[in-house]
């Protein structure tokens, strides 16, 4: 029996070198896509942050002791992921079907919402490692590396449980 290919995803793991992995891929597939999204997420996080910081050097921005433009360019670099990870978590990974401007509008805020908190914990763990380690660039950005991981891990289950919930899984279940 040919497996069913409904995306470029399932194009890809249909070719002949990674078919043998199509039963592993397609039940999990939301969690692949997450993995694969989620990664693409954080580098534009990093990617936006690492510039505003070092290369536009925000890191050396004080209003007094307050680190603004690493503040400030984490808070972008974050929002710009948010954005980034709404449109790919609501087309890819769990291929939600939004009927509406309005209903589109209450999956988008409550996406936007379940946000916060991890935006919350990405800011302040950034930010209590400018108070630990004021002199050190290296570690201020290993600090945002480790709170990504913490970040994609309840960002997955903000999203599976409480804004996408019921969109894509059921069909998933029914593909094997």
């Amino acid at each position: 029996m040919e497996p069913e290919i409904t995306d470029i995803f399932d194009r890809i793991m249909n070719w002949k070198l990674l078919r043998f992995m199509w039963p592993f891929y397609k039940k999990n597939k939301d969690k692949l896509l997450y993995l694969f999204f989620g990664g693409c997420t954080t580098l534009v996080n990093l990617v936006i942050t690492y510039g505003l910081w070092y290369g536009l050097k925000w890191e050396q921005w004080y209003a007094g002791k307050f680190a603004l433009g690493t503040f400030l360019g984490n808070l972008i670099g974050i929002v710009s992921a948010i954005l980034f990870a709404y449109v790919t978590n609501k087309k890819f990974v769990f291929a939600s079907k939004t009927t509406g401007m309005k209903e589109l509008l209450v999956e988008f805020i409550k996406f936007v919402g379940g946000r916060v908190s991890t935006l919350i914990i990405e800011l302040g763990g950034v930010q209590l490692a400018v108070i630990l380690f004021p002199d050190s660039n290296t570690l201020l950005f290993v600090a945002k590396l480790l709170t990504q991981v913490l970040v994609i891990i309840i960002n997955y289950f903000i999203s599976k449980l409480f804004v996408f919930k019921g969109t894509k899984e059921a069909s998933f279940d029914n593909q094997d």
